[in-house]
């Protein structure tokens, strides 16, 4: 039974990788084909003409600029954070590995004829580690998506 739960979450999280990357692959060649989804990012706002004033308006004297502080352009390495679209699945898988080590670590601990192997605790822990990072990566991720809206 062991087996097949750490087997299967091993077949799934792979399966899992290979169709992502096949879907990421598949919806960016068809949004670079001609008549794709993206445009170069220009839409139909950017396009558009300035509406003109009346001379009237250039005469008169500037009004005092009001005392809202202005919101600032979040920096590059934000909008590199932003961009990133991989941390948040990568997080559940590994975080569904690392739930399912420790599953089927606990039910071994219980069979008493045998006992857990030796390097088991240690793929345990390098698993917990790994999940704990990819979940840190898809909250500033997730941070650097709000802050660049």
């Amino acid at each position: 039974m062991t087996y097949f739960v750490v087997m299967g979450s091993l077949a799934l999280s792979v399966l899992f990788t290979f169709g992502w990357v096949l879907w990421r692959t598949g919806r960016w060649l068809t949004a670079s084909m001609p008549g794709g989804r993206r445009q170069g990012g220009r839409g139909k706002a950017a396009t558009r003409k300035p509406a003109k004033r009346p001379a009237q308006a250039k005469a008169r004297k500037p009004a005092k600029k009001p005392s809202v502080k202005t919101r600032r352009e979040p920096g590059r390495l934000t909008q590199w954070l932003a961009e990133w679209r991989a941390t948040l699945p990568l997080a559940v898988i590994t975080t569904l590995i690392y739930l399912i080590a420790r599953l089927v670590e606990h039910g071994m601990s219980f069979r008493p004829p045998h006992t857990v192997p030796a390097g088991f605790h240690s793929l345990i822990v390098v698993l917990g580690w790994a999940a704990a990072v990819m979940l840190t990566l898809a909250l500033i991720n997730r941070l650097a998506a709000w802050r660049c809206r």
